[in-house]
């Protein structure tokens, strides 16, 4: 829908002075349409790593007064950079009030959305999506979606629509797990599991953690790719509760390859 802007800028002179000037405020009318359509899409994280799935929303809205028919939304999967999820694809319909789920179907083989249902003025229809990012990805994945609609009818006019979602490639990813529940002198780990997502060896520098007052620290251990990475107690040190692993041999995390700290203390009152 489009909407027309429009401001007015006024010359005065004031009785014995010098010109001077005053600005309106702004005012904003919508242009009804009877057919219209805009497209957008988004992907959630907009970071990855090697082998993530993305979740990708795609958001096709009637914004004419008119209903739209045989739409469809077509993704290129970053150029072949992303892989469908097959069986993830959903979509919903919200008409202003409520929202509920709205018939797809999905091409075999392929990423097209086809909607059977007309989209009523007004409404949203939102697909969601998954897609894995593949060995050929660059560092920065742009995938493109593209609609098209029928106006009012099966033989009405094609609208068409696109929109683009980029992710970024991010070199290492760091995720930290620990037990959901534990209790006074228990025994626990805290695991800190990094990835290089690169296509080039990484060094791993030095980790730091604050620990909980009510953790005593009881050892550490390191894994790449799950061999164990021999560590003394001089690659590591505890002060105030802060650990800092930083080993006196440089520790290099392979392309594509995980390591995991594992953290292993005693939960105390």
């Amino acid at each position: 829908m489009a909407t027309l802007f429009n401001q007015g800028i006024l010359r005065y002179t004031p009785q014995g002075g010098t010109q001077a000037s005053i600005v309106s405020n702004t005012t904003g009318t919508d242009v009804a349409v009877t057919y219209g359509m805009e497209l957008y899409h988004t992907a959630s994280p907009e970071t990855f790593g090697v082998g993530h799935t993305i979740l990708y929303t795609v958001a096709l809205q009637n914004t004419g007064t008119g209903t739209l028919v045989n739409a469809v939304v077509e993704s290129d999967l970053g150029g072949g950079a992303l892989d469908y999820v097959e069986g993830s694809a959903a979509a919903f319909l919200y008409n202003g009030a409520s929202i509920s789920p709205f018939p797809v179907i999905v091409s075999t083989g392929s990423v097209i959305f086809t909607f059977p249902a007309p989209i009523p003025a007004g409404a949203v229809v939102f697909l969601v999506y998954n897609a894995t990012v593949n060995a050929t990805a660059a560092d920065t994945v742009v995938s493109l979606a593209t609609a098209t609609a029928r106006e009012g009818s099966p033989v009405g006019a094609i609208l068409t629509d696109s929109a683009s979602a980029t992710i970024t490639r991010v070199p290492l990813t760091i995720v930290k797990s620990a037990p959901a529940s534990a209790g006074v002198g228990e025994s626990i780990s805290f695991l800190f599991t990094v990835t290089n997502n690169t296509a080039s060896p990484i060094v791993l520098d030095a980790l730091t953690d604050q620990l909980p007052a009510q953790f005593s620290f009881t050892g550490l251990s390191l894994t790449v790719d799950g061999v164990a990475v021999p560590l003394v107690a001089t690659d590591y040190q505890l002060v105030d509760g802060l650990l800092t692993v930083d080993p006196a041999a440089q520790i290099t995390l392979p392309a594509g390859a995980v390591a995991v700290y594992t953290v292993t203390g005693v939960v105390t009152a």
